[in-house]
Formats: structure tokens, sequence, C-alpha cells
């Protein structure tokens, strides 16, 4: 690996004009500079940003911890807060904890303990106490994204889950739905009881209040959406629609129906809260609302960016981002809908 006395050598200057170049701490004119950033280059020089955050008191990495970056939502966001990010002059540090608020406690004090100039945190929300444990862990700026977790400390950007919940529920009754089945993610996460709650509402107001035996809760697992979707339509009276609110209850339940035999849309119908690409392949396209990850991750960033840089004073605020629906082919008109 080369060090800075490689890059001096080849630009053929001293290792403290290669520094202050590199740093900005001094005056260097520009024929040393092209001199110096043409050896950097040609050396493959990567400058310590550890020693230049301990040096300066002030560091450029930024950390994002996510349940579990496998799925669509978290890598989305990843890519779009590394662009951002990028785009601001700061790294980005990635973390992954698959749902495991232990691992994420840990990701989070190591990433504290590598100087991180503040976290961008998709929370478990799991375990009790947790909010209580989390603002107590959390010693830097911090923004939080799609969940919300002590809004009394933290930013939060996260999808307006009661405009989501009306679009679903609104569409299903517009196609003549009136037996519509749902399965509902762990009452922890706000965003599965804050979708759970609009929906409720949305068909209460419709005339088809969810049914308690066509609602599945705690599903956030393929296998158990699987299960549930078994569940739902071994009923004497069946759904004629099912509402996922996340893309793995999406996979599980398609593949509890085919396994049963059952037709989407033929026999039942399928809408979810988290967007597809019609060309992820599923066939039939999904009907689903489509998250703005991308304007999640930019406010997100801004955001915490002020923060950090003292821009932005006063209480926390919940920032909310309105889905849009994508309509598929997964949905199914009833007679007289």
């Amino acid at each position: 690996m080369a060090t800075i006395r490689d890059v001096a050598r080849l630009a053929k200057v001293s290792p403290t004009t290669v520094s202050a170049t590199l740093n900005g701490s001094a005056p260097v004119s520009e024929e040393l500079k092209t001199r110096v950033m043409d050896a950097v280059r040609r050396a493959n020089y990567q400058p310590d940003r550890n020693a230049q955050t301990l040096r300066r008191g002030v560091s450029t990495t930024i950390g994002l911890i996510v349940p579990d970056i496998a799925t669509p939502w978290a890598s989305h966001l990843a890519k779009a807060a590394q662009r951002s990010l990028a785009d601001n002059g700061f790294n980005l540090l990635l973390a992954s904890n698959d749902d495991d608020p232990e691992q994420e406690f840990r990701d989070i004090a190591l990433m504290i303990s590598h100087r991180v100039a503040g976290l961008l945190i998709g929370p478990t929300s799991l375990g009790p106490g947790y909010d209580v444990r989390f603002a107590e862990a959390v010693t830097c700026p911090a923004v939080l994204v799609d969940r919300v977790v002590a809004p009394d400390r933290f930013d939060i950007v996260a999808d307006d889950n009661v405009h989501g919940g009306r679009l679903v529920a609104e569409y299903l009754l517009r196609r003549g739905h009136r037996r519509i089945g749902m399965l509902v993610g762990r009452p922890t996460i706000s965003a599965s009881f804050e979708r759970f709650e609009a929906v409720t509402t949305s068909l209460a107001e419709g005339g088809a209040p969810l049914a308690e035996n066509l609602t599945a809760f705690g599903v956030h697992t393929v296998e158990q959406a699987y299960a549930a979707a078994q569940d739902l339509m071994s009923q004497p009276v069946r759904p004629t629609a099912i509402i996922c609110i996340s893309h793995t209850q999406v996979q599980g339940v398609m593949a509890g129906l085919k396994n049963m035999g059952v037709s989407v849309p033929g026999n039942v119908s399928v809408i979810s809260f988290d967007g597809f690409n019609p060309a992820e392949g599923w066939y039939p396209t999904i009907t689903a609302l489509v998250q703005r990850t991308g304007q999640v991750s930019d406010l997100a960033v801004g955001r915490l960016l002020e923060r950090i840089r003292a821009e932005r004073q006063g209480a926390p605020e919940i920032q909310r981002v309105r889905p849009t629906l994508r309509v598929g082919e997964s949905c199914a008109a009833l007679s007289g809908g």
C-alpha cells in the first residue's frame, strides 16, 4: 500500500507538502497541487481517514444501520444515501443486523467508537424498553428512517402510512372487494401498526370492516406469510383480496397460494404496501405502493448534515413522504367493482 512518502517521492516534493495539499492545512501553489494529485493517482494512494479524523477532530463518515440489507427497501436506501453523502463529501459505513436488536446495539457502539460524524438508522424497534435503551445508546447526531422511535429525541423520515393505507383500501373497495384479508407485522414496529390502523379505518368507513378471522398478526418472515395465506384461503368464507404490508409477506403469500393451486387474481387478489419493480419478473405484476426511497434518503441525509453542521437547532421533527399506487395485474375487479 502506497504511503505519503511514496507520493512525495513521485511528485518530487516533501511529505509536508503532500499533507498540506490533501488536507488543505497550508497554502500550496496550483503547480504543486497538480504534481501532488497526479502522484496520488499514479501511486493509488488512499489517505488514512481514521488518522485524518483524529487530527482534525471532524469525521467525514456517516454510519447507516438497517434491519436487513437484503430487502429491496434497505438496498435502495443504502444506494441513495451513498450517492447523496458522496455529493456532500462524506463516506458511508454500512451495517445490517437481521432484525436483531442486540446486534443493532453492537453496531451502534462500534460506529460511535469509530467516531462517525452521525448515524442514519432504520431501528429494529424490538425488545422490552427498546425506546429508552435506543435513546441512551445513540450519543451522536442521528436521523431515523422508516420507523418511529423516541420522536422527542430524533428527527425521523418515514413513509406516510396513513395516506398509503387509504390508497390501498380505497382501491380494493373501488374494485368491488368487501371480504378482505390482511397480514400484519410485529405490533412494536410503527410502520406495521400505522398501516394496519389506516387500512382498518378506511375499510370500515367504506362499509367493509376487516374480519378478525381474516387478519393475521405477527407475520414477518416468508414462512409465516406462506402459512398465513394458506390459513386465510382455508376459511369457510375466503377473502377475495389479501393485503400484504411488506415485500417479504408477498413472497410468502404468492408461494403459499401457488402451492394450494389458488390463482392470482383469478381466485384471490393480492396488493402490497411495498413497491415492486415490474422488471423484477413477478407474474402477475403486483399492484403495490411505490415507496419514494430516494426522497426519504435525501431528506434524511439533508437533515442529518444540518444537525452535524449545527445549521438546524430546536426540537426534532417527523417528515412523511407520500407513496403512490402502481397498478399491476394482481387485483381483479369483482362484479359491480
